[in-house]
């Protein structure tokens, strides 16, 4: 099987930048908290994703989201660990192991798999008509934006709005997003924490879940978590203050 595909090449919705976005895990990731869902990367095909961190550019992925730092890595808060998949992503598509395909096509590989849109990156780098092409034929998916202060409102029926206070979480639900909020305790009757956390004692994985589905999943509440991943110091001084 192959290890997975380019399916957008061209520019940036965040700034213009030349990115990729690469689908992968088509049998399935070895993620303990996500499950064996199919895995999509936004990341910069003409540098290192730590050299992106380390100068900024990694603004044309990412954009304004406050976890990528001070714009040279400093701070960093993001749950990624970008040593793993995005490096590892990036330097086999240097080696010419993605082949090019278009969303839909792919979407026929993946039909009745879960999918994780920006497994790395915002998916509103990318086009919405692509990942809406993704996912036609998909069992589920999940998927966050730190752009939903300025994303088209057709985002909110795909992904939950990334929010890192109780201010940004009311904000986002006026513009009619759920959300997915990193905080230290769930909002009693408009949040549940997250099950596949561990602080919930992991009682699911995302692939069972399905609450992060945006406004189509059903729920009638959003998501809490606490700070998790590679940047959980820097996102729990954040809180502090």
């Amino acid at each position: 099987m192959t290890a997975g595909y380019v399916i957008y090449d061209g520019p940036s919705m965040l700034d213009g930048e030349r990115i990729i976005v690469v689908v992968t895990g088509l049998a399935g990731s070895r993620n303990t908290k996500t499950g064996k869902m199919v895995q999509t990367y936004i990341i910069r095909p003409d540098m290192h994703p730590v050299e992106a961190v380390r100068t900024g550019a990694d603004r044309a992925i990412c954009g304004d989201c406050v976890h990528r730092g001070d714009g040279t890595g400093k701070g960093r808060s993001c749950y990624v660990t970008l040593a793993h998949g995005p490096s590892n992503v990036y330097r086999s598509y240097l080696r010419g192991v993605y082949p090019a395909a278009t969303a839909a096509d792919v979407a026929d590989i993946i039909a009745g798999k879960m999918v994780r849109i920006g497994t790395y990156g915002d998916p509103a780098a990318a086009p919405l008509a692509l990942w809406e092409t993704l996912i036609a034929k998909a069992e589920g998916w999940t998927g966050y934006t730190h752009q939903w202060r300025t994303a088209d409102a057709g985002w909110a029926r795909l992904v939950m709005a990334s929010a890192d206070s109780v201010g940004d979480t009311r904000a986002a639900w006026l513009r009619g997003f759920r959300t997915f909020r990193v905080g230290a305790v769930a909002m009693p009757g408009r949040e549940v924490n997250c099950p596949a956390s561990e602080e919930a004692g992991k009682r699911t994985q995302c692939i069972s879940c399905k609450l992060c589905m945006g406004s189509t999943s059903k729920a009638p509440v959003s998501i809490q978590i606490a700070p998790h991943g590679a940047g959980k110091r820097y996102a729990n001084e954040r809180i502090a203050a």
